[in-house]
């Protein structure tokens, strides 16, 4: 926390009359960025280099000047401030409420100024400020470009640490203050004013997030948890940290603000809407209650959060556009992210509170497979049957299980290679009683392991075996042709007293293997939260998804997962030449007819080339949804995006495909719904 307040004083210094000063406070900030996590370490000396370069050469950056130039990091949330509130608000496409809502702020004299946040809004706060006709000198907008989902501790921390004034006051985007507000609520040292769900007439239930406090209370605490990234939980957290060092709560006085309604998917930004729930467990996570239970559980297990671990770094990256709005985008490492395994822990205690409540405290002595079993059913079903009945019944746990036969089932290439063999070989296993067992080693093709990409709790090995298997009592079918005695689509015959083992990329041949089952069981895997929150920050739904796969054929064979070795003569033939008709040209005069017919006013695309994405913005604009990135390898953070976007590709009602791309594939199998497929130099 040091480190920062030296960087926010510092920043206050004027290079022409400062300038020793400045020196010498760089040479004690290189002391104090020195961290035992590295990144943290690097990440410090870049924003100060970036700050001493552009303090030492010109004048000084301040963060709210009309003159900022270069990027320059956004201080904590600090302790040294100006007598006066400051009202901070944030906003992620709620500008018809916020207009409601600031209409009932401006006319308070008391707020010195008011900072609103625009959090990654489709159509800038600014602009419909200014088309409005709304005004105001107190106005600080602070705009957040990039941010396609919301989080709205990072949002409002953001405008905490930007605040100027020894006092806060923190109202969503739908609350209107009465013009009472400040006469009925007053605020003395060692306190803190709240609304209270509790006490809150009907329909109000959501002023809970509202407070007003004395901003160095809040900076002793860090404002809010940055480890909470999903809705719920966040400010019942906040207070209790202020309860711990003993701030007291006050509720607000009657009658003085109101919450103008909306639902609690729009609160948590639930773009999707009512998604139907095939199964309990998908009746559970759609619940808000499910994702306030979670955030409880990783506030409780992770560090204590005061801020000084490290907030997400936001450095104001350019200067105030022609609106006087401040553009911030992100940077860096992001210090408060929780482990992967608190998240599997929290979503499994979530999960078995919130069946429990439904099904009884039997469910709570379930191991995680048994639960993920039950769950896979939905309530009617469970509730036709009969726990008892279906517990006694031993619901399979997911450790291999000695005296059943296996199905080893070795996938390879890329992920919509993968994931057709597993769901082909997971509806075999099913219908021959055989324990299913995921051969998943990663490799150039896909450098991730499953676990990088969904919650499984069955059985997983990741060293392939196939040379050994015969040896060690399987059926052998090794359907990948270009290795010595594979047979592509040889047919299956189970062999009743020997495990199968069965190395392939497509579905296996036998006719227990249908389209129907193996996609059932893919679409009942549940994917981790990383891809989950990436599905979730993108727009949807929309009209039309295309998959644009341009990448393959001789011009990528220097990529070893396009290397001549993957495929026979004739299969890297049939690459090039439909890699060739999947152009994105081909997609734009297709999507252009579609645009005329008034079918496509809303568009998804997944592509492998960066210039695919340049074209369809500079073609359709804000039409189309997309996930941006970085990334266009095959690396385990690459494979969150191509889940994600295999995803969201199924959830537009036609998919525009590339014909000969398992990832076309995969998008139709994932999807809940019957789409119309269009297939490039096929349909269009």
């Amino acid at each position: 926390m040091e480190f920062w307040e030296e960087m926010a004083r510092l920043q206050l210094m004027n290079p022409k009359k400062d300038r020793s000063k400045i020196q010498k406070a760089i040479l004690y900030l290189r002391e104090l960025a020195g961290d035992k996590k590295v990144h943290r370490q690097e990440n410090r000396l870049d924003v100060l280099e970036q700050l001493k370069d552009s303090m030492l050469e010109g004048d000084a950056l301040q963060v709210t000047s009309a003159t900022a130039g270069d990027a320059i990091a956004v201080p904590p949330i600090t302790k040294d401030s100006h007598p006066g509130i400051s009202l901070v608000t944030c906003s992620m496409n709620r500008s018809e409420n916020l207009l409601k809502a600031l209409r009932s702020w401006l006319p308070q004299s008391e707020i010195s100024e008011l900072i609103i946040i625009d959090w990654g809004s489709d159509v800038p706060v600014a602009e419909t400020l200014h088309k409005e006709g709304i005004f105001d000198p107190r106005i600080r907008l602070v705009r957040a470009p990039d941010e396609a989902r919301w989080i709205l501790s990072y949002a409002f921390n953001l405008g905490f640490r930007l605040a100027k004034f020894d006092k806060i006051l923190k109202v969503d985007a739908d609350i209107v203050l009465s013009d009472d507000f400040f006469d009925k609520n007053t605020l003395i040292e060692g306190s803190f004013i709240a609304g209270n769900w509790r006490e809150a007439e009907q329909g109000q239930e959501h002023v809970n997030g509202f407070f007003y406090l004395h901003k160095n209370d809040l900076a002793e605490i860090g404002g809010f948890n940055e480890y909470i990234t999903t809705y719920g939980w966040d400010d019942d957290d906040l207070y209790s940290r202020l309860d711990e060092i003993g701030i007291k709560r006050e509720n607000v006085a009657p009658s003085t603000i109101k919450h103008l309604d909306h639902s609690d998917e729009e609160r948590s930004e639930d773009i999707l809407g009512d998604v139907p729930a095939f199964s309990a467990i998908d009746e559970i996570r759609n619940d808000t209650m499910f994702k306030i239970r979670r955030n409880r559980f990783i506030a409780n297990v992770m560090p204590v959060w005061n801020g000084q671990g490290g907030f997400i770094p936001l450095p104001l990256k350019q200067q105030p556009l022609a609106d006087e709005t401040i553009e911030v985008r992100r940077v860096g490492w992001i210090d408060a992210e929780v482990p992967p395994h608190v998240e599997d822990d929290a979503n499994f205690y979530a999960l078995g509170e919130l069946a429990s409540w439904r099904l009884g405290k039997q469910v709570l002595g379930l191991e995680r497979g048994q639960l993920r079993s039950l769950l896979r059913k939905s309530f009617a079903e469970i509730e036709q049957q009969g726990l008892k009945n279906l517990l006694s019944q031993d619901v399979p746990t997911p450790e291999i299980s000695v005296p059943r036969r296996k199905l080893f089932i070795d996938a390879q290439h890329g992920l919509g290679n993968r994931l057709r063999a597993i769901g082909s070989g997971a509806a075999v296993a099913e219908k021959t009683d055989r324990e299913l067992v995921i051969v998943w080693e990663p490799d150039a093709h896909c450098e991730g392991r499953l676990s990088d990409l969904y919650e499984y709790d069955g059985a997983v090995e990741e060293v392939a075996f196939y040379k050994d298997a015969e040896s060690r009592n399987c059926q052998l079918y090794n359907y990948m042709e270009i290795e010595d005695g594979a047979v592509k689509d040889a047919p299956i015959t189970l062999d009743d007293g020997k495990d199968l083992y069965a190395r392939a990329a497509y579905v296996l041949n036998s006719p227990l293997s249908s389209w129907e089952d193996e996609n059932r069981f893919l679409q009942s895997l549940t994917p981790i939260e990383p891809v989950r929150a990436l599905v979730d920050g993108v727009r949807k739904p929309n009209d039309v998804s295309a998959h644009v796969r341009m990448v393959g054929g001789s011009e990528y064979e220097h990529l070893a997962y396009e290397s001549l070795d993957n495929w026979t003569a004739e299969g890297h033939a049939e690459t090039e030449k439909w890699r060739k008709r999947s152009h994105f040209s081909h997609f734009l005069k297709r999507i252009d007819t579609l645009i005329k017919e008034g079918n496509a006013e809303r568009i998804f695309l997944a592509a492998d080339k960066p210039e695919t994405y340049e074209a369809f913005q500079a073609c359709y604009g804000d039409r189309v949804a997309y996930l941006p990135r970085e990334l266009y390898d095959r690396s385990a953070e690459q494979l969150h995006y191509a889940l994600a976007d295999a995803l969201l590709l199924g959830s537009s009602p036609l998919l525009l495909g590339s014909t000969w791309s398992s990832f076309s594939e995969l998008a139709m199998r994932l999807s809940p719904q019957k789409m119309t497929i269009e297939m490039s130099g096929k349909d269009f």
